[in-house]
This record gives structure tokens, sequence and C-alpha cells, in this order.
């Protein structure tokens, strides 16, 4: 049985979601717990002695690393780093599927007055995981998840960065799961929500006969080298929200889309890089859900939508097909054809729960 949240438009078929009383685990946390709990004030005291601290004590060429796509979100991580007065590293992974607008922007990170230093993996390597990932689980970004979070914690160690700024905690802005560290990188959040509930690197390459020393940079660094680190996350410290945060990038001169995108009916976001429309369209064939209705939640949560309003754009722009756009470029990657592309959509379309998903009110 399909339930959707009373408040929100999101259904029980979301992984790592509860409802209590009607009301889904994300909204009981951000309007009954959150608003109760937390004072941001205290937050920004925090905040202030973390940065007084790393100034006093850090010798080196760097203060704080900060993975980058060219989104706003993390231009906006950009933008406190350096208001805070802190020397930025920041990192962005590219391997070929970035787009020309993502490519704009993330060039506006430098001339913000950070240094830029692009990770390219080895292709080899790196495609035959998008293809293992993509062909076995239905989620090309499985591993690249867990390399976009730990490569960043491995750079700054390697080079004794005491600080990662991460982006958003998930499990608390999009879960609600406060059984979580809220404030740092942990490994029980990894294995949940950056390796998909325990499929982590190690367990991968294991399963698909990869070498491990050919994939430790996808995971995290044992326990006593994590501490060597401080990775928290910035929606600890400021309050994470996806219209603040465009506000902020455009000072810059962070570009949007003309026009909505695709499967969503904002224009601000996915603007970096194909692949993540593939695993958005994924998610709303096994899931029942899309990108249209992660938006729609957060402005119903933040006030921006009504319920009704809602649910009427999730029934426009959820359901919107897959463009070739979107996955030539990933298919010639991974060297499969189109055929087979659609042969493995089909493979993971949940079609009795995206009939049920229809009748959402």
């Amino acid at each position: 049985m399909i339930e959707f949240c009373k408040n929100c438009v999101m259904p029980s078929s979301k992984p790592n979601i509860s409802f209590v009383n009607g009301i889904c685990s994300s909204c009981n946390f951000h309007f009954y717990e959150k608003a109760k709990k937390i004072n941001w004030n205290y937050r920004k005291k925090e905040f202030n002695s973390l940065i007084k601290e790393i100034k006093k004590k850090n010798n080196n060429s760097f203060d704080v690393l900060v993975p980058v796509s060219g989104g706003k979100d993390s231009i906006t991580q950009v933008h406190y780093m350096l208001k805070a007065g802190l020397r930025v590293l920041a990192l962005t992974v590219d391997y070929g599927l970035k787009t020309s607008i993502g490519d704009y922007n993330l060039k506006l990170i430098p001339k913000m007055g950070a240094s830029l230093f692009t990770f390219r993996p080895n292709i080899k390597l790196h495609s035959k995981i998008l293809k293992i990932s993509f062909e076995k689980y239905g989620d090309p970004d499985l591993m690249s998840h867990c390399l976009l979070h730990a490569l960043p914690i491995r750079t700054a160690i390697k080079f004794n960065i005491p600080m990662v700024f991460l982006g958003e905690n998930s499990a608390y802005e999009y879960s609600g799961d406060n059984t979580i560290e809220e404030k740092k990188m942990s490994f029980k959040w990894f294995q949940n929500y950056a390796a998909n509930n325990g499929m982590t690197p190690k367990k991968f390459s294991k399963i698909h006969k990869i070498p491990y020393e050919k994939m430790d940079f996808y995971d995290l660094p044992n326990q006593s080298e994590l501490k060597r680190t401080n990775a928290v996350f910035c929606s600890y410290f400021f309050k994470w929200d996806s219209v603040s945060n465009l506000r902020i990038a455009k000072k810059y001169g962070f570009k949007s889309l003309k026009a909505n995108g695709e499967g969503t009916y904002r224009n601000y976001v996915g603007t970096d890089e194909k692949i993540n429309r593939i695993h958005q369209y994924l998610k709303y064939l096994k899931f029942g859900y899309g990108r249209a209705t992660d938006h729609a939640c957060e402005d119903i949560r933040n006030r921006r939508l009504t319920r009704n309003q809602a649910i009427k754009l999730v029934k426009k722009f959820d359901r919107v097909k897959i463009s070739k756009y979107f996955y030539k470029d990933f298919i010639d990657l991974i060297g499969i054809s189109e055929k087979k592309f659609y042969k493995i959509l089909d493979k993971f379309t949940n079609k009795k729960l995206l009939l049920k998903i229809k009748k959402i009110n």
C-alpha cells in the first residue's frame, strides 16, 4: 500500500523514510523537531569558534576543502568559507558528462577567490563502474556518490587540510533521520546515504571482482585517518534552502537555465552535469517519485507552495520521459546501444507502483 504524506507529496516508497500519523519523517523533522530544537545563534557561535581555531593552528596552504560541481549549492558553500576569511581549495570531479552551463558556473569559483582542482578519474575504470552500477543496480551514480563524498576527505588528509565543508546532510534534510550524526560525516551516514544502504565500494569491488586498491578513493578512509580532518555539513551551521542558496550564487554570476529543467519545474537545478537526470529518472521509475517531487516537498516545507499546487506540478513534471540529450553521451561512455539503455530502464520500472502513484491526492 502506498501512503502519501498529508503535509507534502512524498510517497512511502521513498527509501529511508517513515510515517507517523500520516506525516513523513522529513516533515516531522522540519516542522516539529528542527523548528523547536535548533538554536541558530548557538550554531553561529560554534561556526565562528571552529573558524577561529583553524586560523589559529593551520600553517598549510589551505584552510578548507570544498567539494564543488558548479551548482548553486557548492558555490554557496565556497561563499561561506571565503566570507569567513579561509583559504579555500575547491575540488570537482569530471568524467566528461558536464554541461556547457555547468562548465561556465564552475569557472566562477576561481573568480570568487578560491583555488579549483579538477579530478579526472581513470575513465576506463570509471566507465566500467558506471556500466555495472546502471545495469545491475539501476543507478549509474551508485559509486559516484561515494566518490563525491570520500575523495574530498581523502584529499584533505593527503594535503593536511584541517576541514572539509560538505553540503547538506540528506539524512536530516530529506529523510528526517535524526539517529545519525548531524554535524559531521560518519561511517554510518556514508553507508546509509552515500553508499545506498550498505553497498560500499569495498563490497562493490568484491562482488564485481575489481581490485579494491583501484577503488579505495571511492571509499572513506579508516577511522584513525578520518580523524585527521574535520568533515562537516554546511546545513548544520546554515539553514539549508535552495532559494536562499540561489540568491547567493547569483551574486557571483551563476547562470540558470532559460526554461525549467527536464523532470522538474525549477530552472536552476541539475545544470552542472547530464548523468544526474538519468539517476533522477530511474528514481521515479523504481520508487515512484522524481525531481519534481523532491523540489515540491522542499517548497511546501518552506511555505512557497500549497500541497494542491505541488500535486499539479508533480503530475506535470515527474513523469516527463528522459530525452536523448541526457543519455547519449552516457551510453557512448559505457558502450551500450540506445535499445539496451531502454531495456535496462524497463527492467527497473516498477509498473504496479507507478499505477498507484498516479492516484496521488
